[in-house]
């Protein structure tokens, strides 16, 4: 999709984009669907045509519905729509999203299904939190609403002034009491409102509202005052600040109880409190409150939003005389069970209200009496009609999502904190032998040829929060090895806590035997090249082989003279060169033989500077003639690497063989310095020449296969794509610098055998 170019503003002002969707399941179907209702924002699509095998499945089936213009079996007669824009591939087959893939016009867009997944729970998600946002705002203004009622419903009487004693607000109750509306209250200095009880007096001793202003804390009085008849009335006044975030009074509230019956009320009085404390802690949801004989006592907002009815409707009445039959008796149920035990009862219900049917979560509980019995029920409800449909929904991305897990053809597998298979889907089952039921709840450490490895990724897993493409053998129910390269990455939670590893592992045995195949061919390629240097180093022993053996032939001839004993010296000096330079002809046939004999390596550990040594003799003559000189830093001990000797000579042959031959361009000499140290529980091998360098146009890709700056015919491209392959398949890294006419910097990094085998062993 990297060529498709990008939708011009334009192009989205004047026509949606045209759609095509191969694959007639139900995801066929919930993308028509969230098309159709325009849940999409401001992105406008035109489905013009579905495509399925199946002209009966559930997408076929809505797409007619709906009338799509092209409806077909063959997926590509979807590719001949005029102006088509994107294709939708739900199949999630493989073979039909590569063949659409190769078919498409190069304007048309291709979202595979593994994408249209990935949107679908994006866009799910999004739903979800749009939907929960919408849900608190609701809340907020019922709870804004609540407070407001509550304000006006509470039976003291209640006022508000600023810092100045300006009366800012009162509640009904106080506007009841004194006969007066909120205009003739509102603006007003409290000391200048004419009360049933008197007015204030500025002078008067322990004001609440001086106290308050001064301390800024609550303070309390109680007030005497006579009616009209004489009688004597007690008020208990309570004023409390209302503060900034600096702590300074911004207002004060006053409020005043008739409290001349307090002893008669007080019961009555620590009730509606209490009921007043428990409507603001659950104002969110339907509260209400019932006595034994069902009739509603009270309700609060929430509670008249769900029954549809305003409050004077609702009290005083019965379930049966507001509610549909059904719902009557549900709810009477439930009531009569909590009068007779006393306990509190949960219950979900499906119900019919207002006309619809909603499922509601209720908690019911008793309200005891000073005897101790059950004189009322306390009912909270919450609709959860849109969680439930929000589960089925999850439940079917889940299923849908668990319908791609098993039927890819990767393996893939969960297990549990305790390491235990939790899931492992039919690609497992094919690739590995085994069946779902025969795995579950075992070690996923049984699959691997080496347990003990299992347990160092999960340390990686730990330490590093996941582990991609690491290369191992797993065992399968016959017993065979399957070489995988797998990605391991832990399973949270909603709340991030780790409830388990999920990991995926793919089939590598083809791309193993092609590697060493290729590896192989290179190998040849580099012997090839050694022993065209080996046929020049060894000709100059053999070149004083020839002239000693000629002078010999000399002196051993028939001449009398020739067998004197001053020839005989001569024949004892020349037989030591004659000696030396055929030792050294061996020494050399011998390194060769060494190393084209190494075809397939016995261990998996090697020593970095015997390995380069090994090989360097070979690149004497070459350097000499080019005029480069190789300098050697090693430290003074290093440990042995995690690698194939064979395969890390191999590493070093192309990238050395390569500085060499940029640096014989120059035609003027040069160097290679290699030096080799211990970093970090790791052994780093520089490579620095100071030939031409690498031009920066391919820095970015001198690792790609086929990718070399020799001309046509000198190089095949490959050579440092196998060596990062090989520093991968050992977890190493291997990393460049070069700048044109500065050389270039091979840094090779390789994991200390005993410390691999010590992560091993735990």
């Amino acid at each position: 999709m990297s060529d498709t170019p990008e939708l011009r503003p334009e192009m989205e002002e004047t026509r949606p984009l045209n759609m095509a969707i191969v694959g007639g399941g139900r995801a066929c179907e919930s993308f028509l669907n969230m098309i159709r209702l325009g849940r999409l924002g401001r992105f406008a699509f035109e489905v013009c045509g579905v495509a399925d095998v199946q002209l009966d499945s559930p997408g076929i089936r809505y797409a007619r519905e709906i009338g799509i213009p092209k409806i077909t079996t063959d997926f590509r007669e979807l590719l001949t729509i005029p102006d088509l824009d994107l294709i939708v591939e739900l199949t999630g087959n493989d073979r039909v999203r590569d063949e659409l893939e190769r078919l498409r016009p190069r304007h048309v867009r291709l979202v595979d299904s593994f994408g249209a997944s990935l949107f679908w729970a994006l866009y799910t998600a999004e739903e979800a939190r749009i939907q929960q946002r919408n849900e608190m705002r609701e809340r907020v203004e019922a709870e804004r609403e609540w407070i407001y009622q509550v304000f006006d419903n509470i039976p003291d009487e209640i006022m508000v002034m600023d810092p100045d004693g300006v009366v800012q607000h009162a509640n009904a109750k106080l506007l009841e009491v004194n006969g007066l509306t909120i205009d003739q209250v509102s603006g007003k200095f409290c000391y200048d409102l004419e009360l049933v009880r008197g007015g204030c007096r500025i002078d008067v001793e322990n004001c609440p509202f001086d106290e308050v202003r001064r301390t800024k804390t609550n303070h309390s009085m109680v007030r005497q005052y006579f009616d009209r008849q004489g009688k004597s009335h007690y008020a208990a006044v309570l004023a409390g600040p209302v503060l900034d975030k600096q702590g300074d009074v911004i207002g004060i509230i006053e409020s005043t109880r008739d409290i001349t019956n307090r002893i008669r009320l007080e019961a009555q009085l620590k009730a509606t409190e209490t009921r007043l404390r428990q409507f603001m802690d659950l104002a969110p949801v339907a509260a209400s409150v019932k006595n034994p004989q069902g009739q509603y006592i009270d309700v609060n907002q929430a509670a008249c939003l769900l029954l549809s009815r305003q409050r004077h409707e609702i009290l005083g009445k019965t379930d049966l005389e507001i509610c549909d039959r059904e719902a009557a008796a549900v709810f009477r149920a439930g009531d009569q069970r909590v009068l007779q035990t006393g306990e509190r009862y949960y219950m979900t219900e499906k119900v019919k209200l207002g006309g619809k049917t909603v499922y509601l979560s209720t908690i019911k509980f008793p309200i005891l009496n000073e005897e101790g019995e059950a004189d009322a029920v306390y009912t909270l409800s919450t609709d959860v009609t849109e969680l439930r449909k929000a589960e089925r929904e999850r439940d079917d991305v889940r299923d849908y999502l668990e319908n791609i897990v098993n039927n890819s053809p990767v393996i893939i597998l969960s297990s549990d904190p305790e390491g235990r298979i939790v899931s492992f889907n039919r690609g497992a089952e094919e690739a590995l032998g085994y069946k779902f039921f025969e795995v579950v709840g075992r070690s996923a450490r049984e699959l691997y040829q080496s347990p003990e490895e299992r347990d160092m990724l999960l340390r990686r897993v730990a330490n590093e929060g996941a582990v991609r493409d690491y290369e191992t053998t797993l065992a399968t129910k016959s017993g065979a090895k399957l070489p995988v390269s797998i990605t391991l990455s832990p399973l949270k939670d909603s709340e991030g806590n780790v409830i388990g590893t999920v990991g995926m592992a793919k089939d590598i045995s083809r791309r193993k035997a092609l590697m060493s195949q290729v590896l192989q061919s290179e190998r040849q390629a580099a012997v090839g090249r050694l022993a065209s240097g080996v046929a020049h180093e060894i000709n100059n022993p053999l070149a004083v082989i020839s002239e000693i053996a000629g002078y010999l032939n000399d002196l051993v001839s028939d001449d009398p003279e020739i067998k004197q004993a001053a020839t005989q010296k001569e024949l004892v000096d020349s037989l030591p060169k004659i000696l030396r330079e055929v030792k050294r002809c061996r020494g050399i046939t011998a390194r060769l033989l060494s190393f084209a004999r190494k075809t397939e390596a016995t261990q998996d550990v090697a020593d970095v500077k015997s390995a380069i040594e090994e090989i360097l003799p070979f690149w004497e003559k070459q350097a000499r003639l080019t005029q480069v000189t190789i300098h050697r830093d090693y430290a003074e001990t290093l440990p042995r690497v995690r690698v194939e000797e064979l395969q890390l000579q191999e590493i070093f042959i192309n990238i050395i063989n390569n500085a060499l031959q940029a640096i014989g361009e120059q035609r003027h000499g040069g160097n290679i310095w290699i030096a080799a140290r211990q970093n970090s529980g790791k052994v780093v091998v520089s490579i620095k020449d100071d030939g031409p360098g690498i031009p920066q146009e391919i820095m970015d890709k001198i690792f790609d296969p086929f990718v070399t700056t020799k001309p046509i015919g000198q190089g095949t491209g490959l050579g440092l794509s196998i060596c990062y392959g090989i520093v991968k398949r050992y977890d190493g890294e291997i990393t460049v610098q070069s700048r044109p006419g500065e050389g270039a910097t091979f840094n090779v990094i390789l994991p200390i055998a005993d410390a691999a085998r010590s992560s091993l062993a735990g």
